[in-house]
């Protein structure tokens, strides 16, 4: 018998994708309550923000670094395109009664002006967009900040590394195998994953083609898009200095007036 194939193509809020991420990647992608309430610490250090001052949550997942910075006595807004997500953000910051305001939209949604002390993107992942349009959304968060705000991320998308053959890999989950097929060209990262369910017939065949960054491409966007005492890292620990082929994390702030 033919196997059904359904055929996806990548992007965050794919109602199909959210629901494959949170089934078998929850806490690899979006970490644990703990290690956002450390990794809140951390920002805050930099950053010296306190209340009354708001906080922008920029991709905010399952809420988790939501609640930690409402538990230090912040307003936060939060948003994430994903309603999967968002439906979880919800139960999670209820539990603890916090102040915080959940919206699904996108970064280019935002249009708010001179509101946040702090912008904080804790898993940014700029490979849906050409570099004018993360531009574009640097200016959005750029305007959202009051002056001197602070813009502080870690970069989670694909980091940027030499052209590569292609790489093929299987591995057993739950209910199901995962089939994947990786490489890179000058510009982009290629990755096919199916998720073939010997039990239903049934593939599911996700499609990324994600555009690489380094941070020798975001920081002079950052720049651009007016930021300044620009920082990077290779955490936000600021353990070393951000290499070529890594994830990183910068900080930055909007001048003041």
């Amino acid at each position: 018998m033919k196997s059904e194939i359904i055929e996806v193509d990548w992007s965050w809020d794919q109602p199909i994708i959210q629901d494959i991420l949170l089934k078998y990647y929850r806490d690899w992608l979006f970490v644990t309550q703990g290690i956002a309430d450390n990794m809140v610490e951390r920002v805050l250090s930099i950053s010296q923000v306190q209340p009354p001052d708001e906080i922008l949550d920029i991709g905010c997942g399952l809420g988790y670094h939501a609640t930690a910075f409402a538990q230090k006595g912040f307003r936060v807004f939060s948003f994430d395109p994903g309603d999967r997500y968002l439906e979880i953000a919800q139960r999670n910051t209820a539990i603890v009664r916090a102040d915080v305001t959940l919206c699904q939209m996108k970064c280019a949604d935002l249009n708010e002006s001179e509101r946040f002390g702090l912008a904080w993107a804790g898993s940014y992942c700029p490979g849906q967009l050409s570099p004018s349009g993360v531009i574009q959304d640097f200016r959005r968060i750029n305007k959202s900040l009051k002056p001197g705000g602070w813009f502080i991320s870690n970069v989670a998308g694909k980091p940027k590394i030499p052209p590569s053959e292609k790489v093929r890999n299987w591995r057993q989950l739950s209910d199901c195998f995962a089939l994947t097929e990786k490489w890179a060209d000058e510009k982009y990262f290629h990755e096919h994953c199916r998720f073939v369910y010997p039990q239903t017939n049934k593939v599911i065949k996700l499609i990324e083609v994600e555009r690489m960054y380094g941070v020798e491409e975001i920081l002079p966007l950052l720049e651009e898009a007016g930021f300044k005492d620009i920082s990077a890292s290779s955490n936000l620990k600021g353990d070393g200095p951000a290499q070529a082929g890594n994830h990183f994390a910068f900080w930055c702030r909007k001048p003041k007036a």
